[in-house]
């Protein structure tokens, strides 16, 4: 652990973030207490509680995780983006949660977001996400970041920069 993770951990034991929406601070709370044990998250056990929290999220709720996803720890943003590509958590949500692997890959850490490049794809298509062309534009300019310092090679910056221009002619963008 690095003096800047340090920091930050100290930060935000002695001043835990505070949320808007108590579907968010419930989500946050979830997450830290269950962080240690993901693998074992199965329907009837922890990944039902998970869906429980977020099938009830709003359009505000939303928004409020949007506006505090600074407030939250990387390692936990992508574990909630690890659990939204569970089969269990699409067939429970109705919402658009591609939207939020999306801007969990845009805000997550510069050098560790190739970890969820990987799944861009899956994630687009499971969830037949809709991107403006703002969001469109900020993916490409990570994943062009993530090919000029090295943290994924050639082949996968050209085959998700095609992917992604692709949407152009899709019905994957709207204005």
């Amino acid at each position: 652990m690095n003096i800047k993770s340090l920091k930050k951990h100290f930060y935000k034991t002695l001043f835990p973030p505070r949320f808007d929406s108590k579907k968010v601070e419930e989500l946050h709370q979830f997450i830290s207490e269950n962080d240690s044990i993901t693998d074992y998250w199965e329907v009837g056990g922890l990944l039902s509680e998970f869906i429980n929290i977020i099938k009830h999220f709003n359009e505000e709720d939303i928004q409020c995780f949007f506006k505090t996803i600074d407030s939250w720890d990387s390692y936990h943003l992508v574990m909630i983006a690890d659990k939204l590509m569970e089969t269990h958590v699409k067939a429970s949500v109705n919402y658009d949660l591609g939207k939020i692997y999306f801007k969990i890959f845009l805000s997550y850490e510069k050098f560790d977001s190739y970890y969820l490049l990987d799944n861009l794809e899956m994630i687009f298509t499971m969830y037949q996400s809709k991107l403006d062309i703002e969001t469109q534009i900020s993916i490409a300019s990570k994943i062009k970041f993530l090919y000029q310092h090295k943290q994924i090679n050639k082949q996968q910056f050209e085959s998700n920069l095609l992917f992604i221009n692709n949407l152009n002619n899709e019905d994957g963008i709207y204005n």
